[in-house]
């Protein structure tokens, strides 16, 4: 019973900084906006000196950066997490199944940290400064590669939905067979 707690408090950790994390993503980049549309006193003469479009361009970059860094580490701990997650259910929640399942989750992360993010850091970087109007087959591949990852991150995230309502599942089950192995006894006690 105590793994069904740590397994569900993993994934639970795992849910919510995958919505963390989607949140952070976005409001980086809305930032960027807000700041030019009402920069500080002190920041409108270095934005008017630069330029709107250069400033938007640095500050953009500079979201982008911090957006590399945070899902850098966030897969790092979602590995982490992972190699945890399998632990446990195998061992002490003895799934194999859910175990698998955490598997899955394991070699789709590594594939996503190793692979994919690596290409995007490589091409995001090379696009951070190119005028956001003109064409270019680096930021056409940018796109494919970020709706890939977009879909893994869905993928992934209904996966942990699915395992956290198993295990949850399973430990309401638990509890519910301990309470009617103990009813029987408690009822011949009564009947005498």
């Amino acid at each position: 019973m105590r793994s069904s707690r740590i397994a569900a408090l993993l994934l639970g950790v795992w849910l919510s900084g995958s919505l963390f994390m989607a949140f952070v993503a976005t409001q980086n980049f809305r930032t960027v906006d807000r700041v030019l549309a009402a920069p500080p006193d002190s920041a409108s003469l270095m934005i008017q000196t630069l330029g709107h479009d250069q400033a938007r361009q640095l500050l953009r970059y500079l979201a982008g950066e911090e957006n590399r860094l945070f899902f850098g580490d966030w897969e790092l701990l979602e590995l982490a997490l992972s190699v945890v997650l399998i632990a446990v259910l195998f061992a002490g929640v003895r799934s194999p199944l859910l175990a698998g399942l955490a598997a899955v989750l394991l070699l789709v992360t590594g594939f996503e940290h190793f692979m994919l993010t690596q290409q995007m850091l490589t091409i995001g970087r090379s696009i951070d400064f190119v005028n956001p109007a003109a064409q270019s087959t680096e930021r056409t591949e940018f796109y494919r590669l970020h709706a890939l990852y977009g879909g893994i991150e869905v993928a992934k995230l209904a996966l942990v939905l699915v395992l956290t309502g198993i295990v949850l599942l399973r430990r309401d089950q638990q509890r519910f067979d301990s309470k009617i192995a103990v009813e029987p006894d408690y009822a011949r006690t009564e009947l005498r």
